[in-house]
């Protein structure tokens, strides 16, 4: 008995409280970096929105309810609009060749492209440079025109995603113009 509980209960005991131990630690640190953490991420979104629309002050998030807006494609998971009326960003995740591409896409109140860019990616690098190299060349086109675009060879699906994201931001921005149908 007495060797039952130096061999098997003891080192169970000792692992069970270096767990608790551990994660009451992680628990601590958790809640002293999670704000850091968060304030960051907020910076860094209100750069990556003032790099679209350099002349807003201030961006206020939409709130998205697909059963007002159905025509909001689900690849949209933000809408913001500015404090000066002066466009909205969209926000949107999109399957490219080598995963999920997260866009950015800026459309001023007459529907027109502003800026748009990739803020994360897992393309092939130099094929999505040639790719995401061309997008200035949107700025100022309104969907007409991105709906003609050509894929770009050796790119194509890459090409064509960063088109539909923009279309479907153009689809997004249409249903919050418009008040949704």
């Amino acid at each position: 008995m007495k060797n039952i509980k130096k061999d098997f209960i003891m080192p169970i005991l000792v692992l069970t409280l270096l767990c608790l131990f551990m994660t009451g630690a992680l628990a601590l640190v958790n809640s002293i970096t999670y704000p850091v953490i968060k304030a960051g991420a907020a910076d860094r979104a209100f750069t990556a929105m003032k790099e679209i629309i350099p002349f807003a002050n201030e961006f206020t998030k939409l709130e998205i309810n697909r059963e007002k807006f159905p025509d909001i494609p689900e690849t949209v998971s933000e809408i913001y609009t500015t404090d000066n009326d002066s466009g909205y960003i969209f926000i949107i995740y999109i399957r490219g060749y080598g995963g999920t591409m997260k866009l950015i896409c800026g459309i001023n109140p007459d529907g027109k492209i502003i800026k748009s860019k990739v803020l994360a990616h897992s393309e092939t690098p130099g094929f999505a440079a040639t790719v995401f190299d061309r997008a200035v060349k949107y700025e100022g086109e309104g969907k007409a025109f991105v709906s003609k675009l050509d894929a770009i060879t050796g790119a194509t699906i890459t090409s064509n995603a960063y088109k539909n994201a923009l279309l479907d931001a153009f689809s997004a921005f249409e249903a919050v113009k418009g008040g949704g149908s």
